[in-house]
């Protein structure tokens, strides 16, 4: 994780080039032998929300279409000389930012053509543009199937791919634009204007809930998995309070940086591990009587949380880790959201967690400690561990093993 944060990669773009990796294509034998980063793309690649404001949407199957085409064989003179006219017309009319009168002229030239011509891609493209800038309701839509039509027609023409980034983007499917604009730097990786829109396409991405989400949980993706795996029962839940704000903490350390000059996010951690049972137990007490501060009992959207929906998602989670993370979300107030996310913990991603060095139990009564927790998000069942982090800093788990530190309380 460190070491994306240094080579400058979000989350997203970690799993993006993960997967171009040689073998990728191929996960039954990728994860065969896994090392490090093979354990850290499944997990990534794995996250799931709970909250589906956190669940990136996927963009729309707009098929290429060539219904608009002539019948397919050699153009004549006539077909020819039309779509020419027809093609300047438009060219003219998209200068003059009449872009109806130019998406109509170049259908005209498009219906002069016959299917599969060799002009036909270039005229896609540019009523993509003119039906791209029109913005008609549904252009955008309909400028998407142009751009996949000319990548259809010239699929090594990297024009084509840049028209469809445009389109995805500006349908705000931004990790889907991403990948076009990718796809065109692969056929032209000596110009860097490709660079200048990818990047353009991350700002916003990075800026989005599902974004921000992902990238909470990758830089703190060796501890919360850590902890989880420590707990030692595949049913149990690992709690963590964030005494940070989730937008702060949802920005990569090397962006921020980057673009503000500030420095990553400082705050203070909690971790609690219990079985789910007794996780579900301080939830309804929780919902029931919300503590004053601290704990959340609605989701990013500010929807109220509910049992039955978080005991389904949970359903056949088999070696993923469960994570129920409390952040502030509220523009600067103590206002906490709910993020329940469930993150692949399987031997392949287990391998890439190492060892920690755990702390020595506690000399001192823990007698305040526990009360506090009692009172502060566990009022029914006590943790069975709990630990605490200072970020950035190094994780202390677990500090308390109720078993082993007040087994009258276990």
């Amino acid at each position: 994780v460190d070491a994306a944060d240094a080579l400058e990669f979000s989350a997203d773009a970690f799993v993006e080039v993960g997967r171009q990796l040689p073998g990728a294509e191929d996960p039954a034998t990728f994860f065969e032998n896994p090392g490090a980063v093979q354990g850290a793309l499944r997990a990534v690649a794995g996250i799931r929300f709970l909250c589906p404001a956190l669940v990136e949407a996927v963009a729309p199957k707009v098929a290429a279409s060539g219904q608009e085409e002539a019948p397919e064989g050699e153009a004549s003179e006539e077909q020819t000389k039309a779509a020419a006219d027809a093609k300047a017309r438009g060219a003219e009319s998209f200068k003059q930012k009449d872009f109806a009168a130019a998406e109509a002229a170049y259908s005209e030239a498009i219906s002069s053509l016959p299917r599969g011509h060799g002009d036909l891609h270039t005229v896609y493209s540019n009523r993509c543009a003119a039906r791209l800038q029109g913005g008609i309701s549904g252009g955008a839509v309909a400028a998407l199937a142009d751009a996949r039509r000319c990548i259809e027609l010239a699929p090594q023409w990297p024009k084509g791919h840049f028209r469809e980034g445009s389109c995805l983007r500006q349908l705000e499917h931004l990790a889907e634009a991403t990948k076009a604009f990718r796809a065109g730097k692969m056929l032209e990786p000596d110009n860097k204007d490709w660079d200048k829109e990818i990047e353009k396409t991350e700002v916003l991405r990075c800026a989005k809930l599902p974004a921000l989400g992902r990238q909470l949980l990758f830089s703190m993706l060796p501890e919360l998995l850590w902890a989880w795996a420590r707990g030692g029962d595949l049913e149990g839940v690992l709690s963590v309070q964030i005494n940070g704000e989730f937008t702060d903490f949802g920005k990569a350390k090397w962006r921020l940086v980057k673009e503000t000059r500030e420095k990553p996010a400082t705050a203070s951690l909690r971790y609690a591990f219990q079985s789910r049972k007794d996780y579900f137990a301080n939830l309804a007490a929780n919902l029931q009587n919300p503590p004053k501060e601290g704990v959340a009992v609605v989701d990013l959207a500010g929807k109220p949380l509910k049992i039955a929906e978080i005991n389904a998602f949970l359903q056949d989670s088999g070696s993923d880790a469960v994570l129920h993370l409390d952040v502030r979300y509220g523009g600067g107030t103590d206002k906490m959201a709910a993020v329940l996310c469930r993150v692949p913990c399987d031997e392949c991603v287990r391998m890439f967690l190492g060892t920690r060095k755990e702390p020595e139990a506690p000399k001192n009564s823990i007698e305040s400690v526990l009360h506090l927790q009692r009172t502060s998000g566990f009022p029914k069942a006590l943790p069975r561990y709990i630990g605490f982090q200072a970020m950035p800093g190094d994780l202390n788990f677990p500090v308390i093993d109720i078993v082993r530190d007040a087994p009258s309380m276990a």
